[in-house]
C-alpha cells in the first residue's frame, strides 16, 4: 500500500528525469555503503541509518541497470 502510494506520488509530481549514472561512481559508492547485515553493537539509530544509505545505492544500481538497458536497445 505505502509503495503503490509512493509510486503515485511520482508519477502525479514533475519529477526531473535521473541523470547518467556513471559506473566508477556507482563503483565506490557501493564500497563505501556495501550490502551488509546489522552488527549487534549499531544502536537503532544507526541500523535505520545504514540501511537508508544502501538504499540509496540500491536504488542507483537499479537506475544503472535500466539505462544499460535502454543503451542495449
Amino acid at each position: 500500500m505505502i509503495k503503490k502510494l509512493f509510486t503515485d506520488t511520482l508519477k502525479t509530481n514533475d519529477v526531473p528525469p535521473m541523470p547518467l549514472v556513471k559506473q566508477d561512481l556507482l563503483e565506490a559508492l557501493d564500497t563505501r555503503f556495501p550490502n551488509q547485515s546489522a552488527d549487534m553493537q549499531w544502536s537503532e539509530k544507526e541500523v535505520w541509518f545504514k540501511a537508508g544509505q544502501r538504499s540509496v545505492v540500491e536504488f542507483l544500481i537499479k537506475q544503472f541497470k535500466e539505462q544499460e538497458e535502454d543503451v542495449s536497445r
